[in-house]
């Protein structure tokens, strides 16, 4: 069940809970960011009312959290599908 949770500038929690719905997840890079992007496939709603969620990261972060996942204990890792 895939599900995304911030907490926002005026310290609101926002949720995007997709439940069992098929998503798709997609990974754009430039120089200076990563934009990851999960959208839900079959809603029935409009176009711009899918539930979805953008997350745009800064490169260096990304790389970091990447690298200190490859250096975790690999039977922590989940496994593939």
């Amino acid at each position: 069940m895939a599900h995304v949770i911030i907490r926002g500038n005026n310290g609101r929690r926002h949720e995007v809970d997709f439940d069992e719905a098929d998503i798709t997840v997609k990974l754009h890079a430039s120089s200076d960011h990563v934009e990851l992007v999960i959208e839900s496939l079959h809603d029935l709603a409009p176009s711009n009312k899918k539930r979805f969620a953008l997350a745009n990261i800064p490169w260096h972060l990304f790389s970091k959290a990447m690298a200190d996942l490859a250096r975790q204990d690999p039977s922590l890792k989940p496994k593939p599908e």
